[in-house]
């Protein structure tokens, strides 16, 4: 008995041709919500970058201001850009009528108020001299610290000894060695603080930089960045610092309203941080 003829199944070029015009369709009015969800992705991990590289920025900032020396921030360039001596170190010096028995015995090396020192014994073992570092003690403005009537450079930072020559009755304690200076006002903590950099933050453009100099080098209350300085932040369509100085009993507080954009999305984020400046002096 011979094989019935094979059967042969498939699609007609009508019925493709259907399938291919009702995907179309079916693309056709997908497209815009698909189109509008990946633009949703797209600018919600804009927002997410912007803020995370914007906190990061605001975060660096608070820490270094947070080691300004008292009284010596201010604004610059109309509120674009800050200035400020940073502190490396302080503590606590001896003071003419301190009572520390047989201990720090020379007269002179004791604070005198508008006495004409060279020297000055300060309490504790662990401060050592770095070449740059710059004596501040009861600073009161950023004309002061400008004028030098509160800052001396210092020249060494040595220990004192319990006998021999130059008997200091004590070993607990560091003698600073500094150009004259008189100092006219005595801090009310007998606090003094080691400034090792002037530090300013401005905006150049759209980009926030980040200058520094040794002591208090360029510290004069002029704009000193530039876009040849390490960069803070990037994209920024605009920024304001405001500082409150507070006073000598209470923190001051600097404001700081940051606006950063993306420049693919067209996304723009504002963040704002208050930071608060000891400025005991």
């Amino acid at each position: 008995m011979l094989p019935r003829k094979a059967r042969h199944s498939g699609f007609t070029l009508i019925e493709m041709i259907t399938v291919i015009v009702l995907l179309g369709i079916i693309a056709g009015i997908l497209t815009p919500f698909i189109a509008k969800a990946m633009q949703a992705y797209t600018h919600s991990k804009a927002r997410a970058e912007l803020v995370a590289k914007g906190r990061l920025a605001l975060e660096r900032l608070a820490r270094e201001v947070h080691q300004a020396v008292p009284n010596s921030l201010s604004v610059l360039s109309g509120g674009t850009g800050i200035e400020f001596a940073r502190s490396r170190a302080g503590g606590r010096y001896v003071e003419r009528f301190d009572n520390f028995g047989t201990e720090f015995s020379r007269i002179n090396l004791r604070f005198r108020k508008n006495a004409n020192l060279t020297s000055l014994y300060i309490v504790g073992t662990s401060l050592n001299y770095e070449t740059g570092d710059v004596l501040i003690i009861a600073n009161t403005s950023p004309a002061d610290l400008q004028a030098g009537n509160t800052a001396t450079p210092i020249s060494g930072i040595v220990a004192t000894t319990a006998t021999g020559p130059g008997n200091d009755g004590t070993t607990n304690g560091r003698i600073l060695n500094f150009t004259g200076q008189q100092f006219t006002v005595e801090s009310p903590g007998k606090h003094f603080s080691i400034a090792d950099q002037t530090v300013e933050v401005g905006l150049n453009g759209d980009n926030l930089h980040w200058f520094s100099a040794t002591g208090l080098t360029n510290y004069n209350g002029a704009v000193d960045w530039s876009n040849s300085d390490p960069l803070l932040i990037n994209s920024v369509s605009a920024v304001t610092f405001v500082y409150a100085p507070g006073t000598p009993q209470s923190t001051g507080v600097l404001r700081v309203d940051l606006q950063i954009a993306d420049t693919n999305t067209g996304e723009i984020i504002q963040l704002y941080r208050e930071i608060h400046v000891r400025n005991t002096p």
